[in-house]
């Protein structure tokens, strides 16, 4: 299984628009053994502090894949060179 976490903040349409750069490449991997944790910063100060100017930010087991503006090329080679090694 895949787990992903992406922080993000409501009304942030970067962070809207990263979650589907974010489906697009799972659903052109035909990928679907996938856990995405969304965690809202906006709930917590540490987060918020650290997060503020990078949302959306895309992390899987502790490494940065992308933040700002997520970007569908990006996402789909790291996910394809992830998965293959699943």
């Amino acid at each position: 299984m895949l787990e992903l976490t992406y922080y993000t903040r409501e009304r942030c349409s970067l962070c809207d628009e990263g979650v589907e750069q974010i489906k697009l490449a799972l659903s052109e991997l035909r990928y679907s053994d996938v856990k995405m944790r969304s965690i809202d910063i906006d709930q917590d100060d540490a987060l918020q502090e650290e997060y503020m100017i990078r949302v959306p930010l895309l992390m899987h087991e502790g490494q940065v894949i992308q933040e700002g503006i997520i970007d569908f090329v990006y996402v789909y080679d790291y996910l394809k060179d992830i998965v293959g090694k699943e």
